[in-house]
């Protein structure tokens, strides 16, 4: 091991301590909310042809036994985690650190729960591995996700699969040592491009990511090694992404609670919409008199959700397609799941709403703010800013919101 490396020792003891440090109520709460939401958004997603089909792929010559695979048939714990995180991920629904711009809960609960269930692990010992988990991927990608989307890379892709091989390490009871390795197995293996936003490999990346994590910290387990450095600020992982530019993995103390920092999504589309989305839906414009819609938002989210030259096509796309959301708020829509569902034909009335928005960067706008301007039949202008869009810890969903939500979802 290298005697000046910082960022290893101190993520490989804080994972070795992982299923003995006491837990505060809060972050056995939000631990459970977040497990709840998993549970939710999976179970919504049940007729998603994304985790149809790597259901179908799994089954297909896998022995029928060992972990679950929610909707399908049981399968060794690493592909019952890529069909899970895979699963949970599909309506792009679930919860995100903003600040690291992951999907923390859809891949590490889905490692947690199939590693847990092959080797037997009890309830508490899953709720450590999970915070665990999560404290490391959002410590780790703190700060850096704008960077990060901005150069075409997913954080869940990346950040995500640290925090599942973290997560399984704590469950495996890895010592510091081999939870180090994990670690670098894991971040050898990171990757997930932005460019495959509004498709099916979208949700694959937290399946994979999920996978990966579990198969990296098994593989530690059995002796594999890995190169700690690149987990230090400079060491690799952050050379290889950001390509030469400033920004380097934060050097990490573990010492905020980063979980109590979750954000859970109102609106089952791109987080990057959901600012304007609330905007949108704040208006209460009658639709028909609308002549031309400007949002201003962050320039990463006119990136990934603004820049699109035609309409979207599919209803994955339409997640990403900020003027398609914008339009969906202003009409009043809850833009619940059910408005991404298959067959997908939007109406004409929305379509010409969603032509009538212009997506305009603002550097000044941060990843949770929105302001939109909207010029009317009669010659006015009307204005909606939001600071802090719904489900951010800002201005967090409720229990009732959640309660709602989870409803929605599993109802059949």
């Amino acid at each position: 091991m290298n005697e000046n490396a910082h960022n290893g020792p101190i993520l490989g003891t804080f994972i070795e301590q992982g299923c003995t440090r006491v837990l505060a109520p809060e972050v056995i709460n939000a631990a459970r909310l977040c497990l709840a939401d998993w549970l939710a958004v999976a179970i919504g997603a049940r007729a998603e042809e994304a985790g149809r089909r790597v259901r179908a792929s799994i089954a297909a010559g896998q022995p029928r036994d060992g972990a679950t695979v929610l909707f399908g048939s049981p399968a060794p714990a690493q592909q019952a985690a890529l069909a899970n995180g895979t699963l949970a991920h599909c309506l792009d629904f679930d919860d995100t650190h903003i600040s690291a711009t992951v999907h923390t809960s859809a891949p590490v609960w889905a490692a947690v729960l199939a590693l847990a269930e092959s080797r037997g692990a009890h309830d508490a010992a899953m709720l450590s591995a999970f915070a665990t988990g999560y404290e490391v991927a959002a410590h780790l990608g703190n700060g850096l996700g704008q960077p990060l989307t901005a150069r075409g890379w997913h954080g869940t892709g990346v950040f995500g699969r640290l925090g599942c091989a973290a997560a399984c390490a704590s469950l495996l009871g890895l010592d510091t040592n081999a939870a180090q390795h994990a670690l670098a197995l894991a971040a050898t293996q990171a990757g997930g491009l932005t460019a495959s936003f509004g498709t099916m490999a979208k949700p694959f990346h937290a399946g994979k990511a999920a996978m990966d994590g579990m198969l990296s910290a098994t593989l530690a387990e059995a002796g594999l090694e890995g190169q700690p450095a690149v987990l230090e600020p400079g060491g690799g992982l952050d050379r290889t992404l950001f390509q030469g530019d400033s920004f380097e993995l934060n050097t990490v103390d573990m010492g905020n609670t980063e979980i109590l920092n979750n954000s859970f999504k109102p609106y089952a589309a791109c987080h990057l919409t959901h600012p304007a989305i609330d905007a949108a839906r704040a208006m209460a414009i009658d639709p028909a008199d609308v002549v031309a819609v400007r949002a201003y938002v962050n320039p990463v989210a006119k990136q990934i959700t603004g820049s699109n030259t035609a309409p979207p096509d599919t209803p994955l796309a339409a997640k990403f397609d900020l003027g398609h959301c914008v339009a969906l708020g202003l009409h009043g829509s809850s833009v619940s799941a059910s408005e991404f569902r298959l067959p997908w034909t939007p109406e004409e009335s929305l379509r010409r709403t969603a032509r009538t928005v212009q997506v305009l960067a603002a550097p000044e706008m941060g990843y949770t703010a929105a302001r939109l301007e909207v010029d009317t039949k009669d010659g006015s202008t009307r204005s909606q800013s939001i600071e802090v869009a719904k489900g951010h810890p800002g201005n967090p969903m409720d229990w009732n919101d959640m309660w709602q939500k989870f409803d929605a979802l599993v109802t059949p």
